[in-house]
């Protein structure tokens, strides 16, 4: 439910239907600030569509499967651009309500979008991402969508303790076999997007805040990472008795910079570059970068998430025991 703002601030009440997921979180914070600007008093933009183009969230607490409260407190407002404050809130038991997410959004009306000249920088990437099975290593997306494979690209099986990659494809190169190989692997994934896993949509600004939470070898790979360092610190009778993970990757922080705005037709296939740089003292960083199928640069983000056991996230109501996931 929606309540209309009436001040410079609002209060949201929704439900989070599925497991708590950080981009899941964050395109509902992406659709309030929408909601906010289109029907607040105050907003120098009422008869203007909003983009919403910078977040910085704290995941101060884990998030619950329930009723969650959203409230936003205009920071700034401007011409070109406007700041809000936003909080997600949850009772917990015996506490009262308490805040699990909060953080800045920024945005800017729509038609500065397409204002001014554009520079790009060095986009080329290093080391180059899999190859298709075109003569230049191009992708034949068709043949990926009819047949799954194309080149070195592969689908990416559904994982069914992640709720929300049930609502997309996901292609990438297969994983190496070894530890040491998994930890230095760059993670290039392809996505098409499936909501409730039926007839393909088209990616649009909203949903791509999940895609760019969304990386499940990226997660192999933390793993990979997570399971050298306890090899390292374990002795080899404590190995044999028990083996490490499976892995829960809780965000801490999480920062994006949509650099170019999806166009209103929305986008069939988004590129996801994953890189991390150091897992240390059971932290680790994500940095991601998504271009579209011309390769322009449409947002980056970056993360940091906790590497603990999946114990952790037992002991906050959630039953399901997957592989490994990031919630």
């Amino acid at each position: 439910m929606v309540f209309p703002p009436s001040s410079g601030s609002c209060m949201v009440l929704i439900n989070i239907d599925i497991v708590p997921h950080g981009g899941y979180t964050t395109a509902i914070l992406y659709r309030l600030t929408t909601t906010h600007f289109a029907r607040s008093d105050a907003s120098p933009y009422r008869s203007k569509p909003v983009l919403p183009i910078s977040f910085q969230l704290s995941f101060v607490r884990a998030t619950q499967v329930g009723p969650a409260t959203l409230t936003v407190q205009e920071v700034k407002l401007g011409a070109r651009t406007s700041t809000i404050q936003v909080t997600l809130s949850q009772d917990a038991a015996s506490k009262g309500p308490q805040t699990k997410v909060v953080g800045y959004i920024t945005v800017s009306p729509v038609e500065t979008d397409q204002e001014g000249p554009v520079v790009n920088g060095n986009s080329i990437l290093h080391p180059n991402p899999p190859s298709g099975s075109k003569p230049d290593g191009g992708i034949d997306f068709a043949a990926l969508a009819e047949t799954g494979r194309d080149g070195q690209w592969a689908r990416f099986p559904t994982i069914p303790a992640m709720a929300v990659s049930q609502h997309t494809d996901l292609y990438g190169a297969l994983p190496p076999s070894t530890v040491q190989e998994r930890i230095k692997t760059t993670v290039d994934q392809w996505a098409r997007f499936r909501p409730g896993g039926q007839v393909p949509a088209r990616w649009t600004n909203e949903a791509l805040m999940c895609l760019l939470d969304l990386f499940p070898m990226a997660l192999d790979r933390l793993g990979a990472m997570a399971t050298s360092a306890w090899t390292s610190t374990n002795a080899p009778e404590d190995r044999q008795d028990r083996s490490p993970g499976p892995f829960w990757f809780p965000t801490v922080s999480f920062n994006v910079d949509l650099k170019k705005s999806i166009p209103n037709e929305g986008a069939a296939w988004l590129h996801s570059r994953v890189v991390t740089q150091t897992l240390r003292a059971g932290r680790a960083d994500l940095s991601v970068e998504i271009f579209d199928q011309n390769g322009e640069l449409i947002a980056i983000s970056s993360q940091v998430c906790m590497v603990v056991g999946f114990d952790r996230n037992l002991k906050n109501g959630n039953r399901a025991r997957p592989a490994q996931g990031k919630l």
